[in-house]
């Protein structure tokens, strides 16, 4: 849902930088759902960092999730930031947004 929503949908204020709810790479969607899904699980049930990982350890060793669009290597690792980064939530989401477009100078004009 979150890469379908447009902030002016619901009510938020958009800008040309920040038309939808939530900036995540089309290709990415389903890893980012997997991902948010899988890391909320293992915050109910791991009350420590040890814990977490020991969570994390468990889902790497089960099926990967089935999706061929979901790349099984990155799934588990955006889950391995995620339970290490202060805000895993926030690295979810920079790790299934859309890579930075490189700005280009037009020919002729200085820098």
């Amino acid at each position: 849902m979150f890469h379908n929503c447009k902030r002016r949908a619901i009510g938020l204020p958009c800008t040309r930088r920040q038309e939808w709810l939530l900036d995540i790479d089309y290709r990415k969607r389903e890893t980012f759902a997997y991902a948010c899904e899988a890391f909320s699980r293992v915050l109910e049930l791991g009350s420590s960092a040890v814990d977490r990982r020991a969570l994390v350890s468990q889902i790497a060793e089960a099926p990967a999730p089935p999706d061929e669009r979901v790349n099984p290597v990155e799934y588990l690792d955006i889950l391995r930031g995620a339970i290490a980064a202060r805000n895993g939530w926030k690295h979810i989401l920079r790790r299934c947004s859309p890579s930075p477009v490189p700005h280009v100078l037009e020919a002729g004009i200085p820098s």
